[in-house]
């Protein structure tokens, strides 16, 4: 016992520091996990680029040949950028980009709000009052989101996207894509993100990808205290 208390005593507090448990994911007063800011907890969730990634290889995923051959050209154009690097908006997976996000939960009017820094400095709304899916959508670059709780998840579906965006690295996707995603806070410090990609048009199967962000899982992380800023996109071609 006293040879473990002068060991802890001689490490550097740094490191004393990184080794206390995050605390408890936030929660509403009913009891409903919050992923987002709190009083007790305000900040904002700040990505790195490839932090935390645990997507799969371009050769595992099930393209339909026009698919490969169009992301191989994109892969291999080292002129050629993405929309979001000409200040278009990117949904799913690509509205998660440098430097960060903030999660914003409004009750009392049943949305969460998806709020990022980078790119357009757009916003995603996911409706909670249980409404379905228009019938007749305009497609957009970051589609038409309900979203519902299972447990601590939050599982979004979003439809009615167009075709303008790389929602994804270089991978195409077509306006019959179907995304569901699901983002867990397991502790105060914890975002867990899954989102599975259905577009018959693109691909012969679905195919999933996934990231966290949160101490020690990569280089991403939330900003305990933290304010998202101002950033201004600006294109001069």
């Amino acid at each position: 016992m006293r040879a473990w208390l002068l060991l802890t005593l001689a490490l550097p507090l740094a490191a004393q520091t990184a080794a206390k448990p995050p605390a408890p994911a936030p929660r509403w007063p009913d009891g409903r996990v919050n992923l987002g800011s709190t009083a007790e907890h305000k900040g904002y969730w700040e990505i790195r680029p490839g932090g935390g990634n645990r997507f799969p290889r371009a050769a595992d995923i099930p393209m339909q040949p026009w698919a490969r051959a169009l992301y191989n050209f994109r892969a291999g154009a080292v002129t050629l950028y993405p929309p979001l690097v000409h200040c278009k908006p990117a949904g799913g997976p690509g509205f998660f980009n440098s430097p960060g996000f903030e999660i914003v939960d409004v009750p009392e009017t049943k949305q969460i709000f998806i709020i990022n820094i980078a790119g357009a400095h757009s916003w995603r709304v996911i409706y909670m009052d249980g409404r379905a899916h228009p019938a007749n959508l305009r497609p957009t670059y970051l589609g038409h989101s309900v979203g519902r709780w299972d447990g601590d998840t939050l599982v979004i579906d979003t439809v009615g996207f167009n075709e303008k965006q790389w929602i994804s690295g270089s991978y195409p996707t077509t306006s019959q894509l179907h995304l569901t995603e699901r983002i867990r806070r397991s502790n105060v410090a914890t975002l867990d993100y899954e989102v599975t990609f259905d577009d018959p048009g693109a691909y012969t199967a679905p195919w999933s990808g996934s990231w966290t962000i949160g101490p020690g899982s990569s280089s991403s992380q939330w900003v305990e205290g933290g304010e998202i800023f101002e950033y201004i996109c600006q294109n001069e071609q």
